[in-house]
């Protein structure tokens, strides 16, 4: 999947559709080591220098979440703004070639009383994007706007359209079921509960396996939930993929991948507009 712009119509076709995994991906079984920290890794020393667990536990009603798609109820908020920042480090599954280091960002501020959305992309390295850096969308009601790292506009809504209303859960799947580990903190200027998951619970990024020997391997995760607005405003996954092709690039993988998804500015309206050269 690529997000150049000569390839928009299958790029299109994809977000649509949504990728799946099939019978090929694999996901750590219930008796394989993993390391989930909010649950896996709370030492002796920990529980002497924490607070009870019972300080810290969240609101009644709140002992599970789940998050199926980790912005459900967002859109509740009216006004926010969410960042997805992902990194990979290997190689080339079909070359053993060293991948460059890679990086995306994802920044999308929501106006939901106005119909108004501005979604960012911006990426380093070709595994995220098959070699695009920059995608500027805006939707205005029912007009939309993309401006590409050529500086080229584009108004078309079939074409722009998908690129406007992506959202998090499409991109990086969520969480369904989580339970809280005991920590409260200030997340994002939020109030929130820390809660870990097992990785059978985890509902899979955006990526396509391409091999029956294919493979996915949590390693690492954590959900900060917000009782008060009833949002995940912190998600955190580290994993290892095995010969898969991440979010929009075009060759599968193997390496470490990491993503997070940040929800800032509840109930701030975003300034959006026409984005320049538009």
């Amino acid at each position: 999947m690529t997000v150049r712009i000569p390839a928009i119509g299958f790029i299109i076709s994809l977000l649509v559709m949504g990728l799946t995994l099939g019978a090929c991906s694999r996901i750590l079984g219930e008796s394989e080591p993993v390391v989930i920290p909010t649950q896996a890794n709370i030492t002796y020393e920990d529980l002497q220098t924490a607070l009870p667990f019972t300080q810290n536990a969240p609101p009644p009603g709140f002992e599970s979440v789940s998050f199926p798609n980790i912005d459900d109820n967002l859109v509740n908020m009216v006004h926010s703004r969410f960042v997805i920042e992902a990194s990979f480090a290997g190689f080339y599954a079909d070359t053993r070639e060293l991948a460059p280091d890679s990086w995306l960002r994802i920044e999308v501020w929501n106006d939901e009383l106005n119909v108004r959305r501005h979604v960012r992309l911006e990426f380093e390295g070709d595994v995220f994007s098959g070699g695009s850096t920059y995608l500027d969308v805006v939707r205005l009601s029912n007009n939309y706007y993309m401006i590409d790292s050529n500086g080229i506009c584009t108004t078309n809504p079939e074409e722009v359209a998908p690129f406007a209303t992506l959202s998090a859960g499409q991109l990086i799947g969520g969480v369904e079921f989580a339970q809280p580990s005991g920590r409260k903190d200030l997340i994002n200027d939020v109030v929130a509960w820390q809660y870990g998951f097992d990785p059978q619970f985890i509902n899979q990024p955006y990526l396509q396996l391409t091999e029956s020997i294919s493979e996915l391997d949590y390693l690492t995760g954590e959900l900060w939930f917000s009782p008060e607005n009833q949002i995940v405003v912190r998600y955190t996954i580290e994993m290892n993929v095995n010969r898969a092709i991440l979010f929009f690039g075009e060759r599968p993988v193997t390496g470490r991948l990491r993503y997070q998804y940040n929800v800032y500015d509840i109930g701030f309206p975003p300034n959006i507009s026409i984005p320049n050269g538009c």
